[in-house]
């Protein structure tokens, strides 16, 4: 079970758009991490704004295999 209700997932980019990530979270002000938050939940807050509300119970987060987070 997911500590928090959080979950973590592996996102593989090219060297390129991964240092680009970089320099604009630093613009931002803010690490990586928060800043890839803040891009998905801008991403989904307007597809449910064009499209209607998400059904999350549809979405069911698959188990984790070993070595896997999830």
């Amino acid at each position: 079970m997911a500590k928090n209700n959080k979950v973590s997932f592996e996102v593989r980019v090219d060297e390129t758009l991964y240092r680009k990530l970089l320099g604009v979270a630093e613009r931002e002000k803010c690490n990586l991490n928060n800043h890839m938050l803040k891009l998905i939940r801008t991403n989904v807050e307007y597809s449910e704004r064009i499209h209607g509300k998400i059904d999350i119970n549809k979405y069911p987060i698959p188990e984790a295999t070993d070595g896997e987070d999830r």
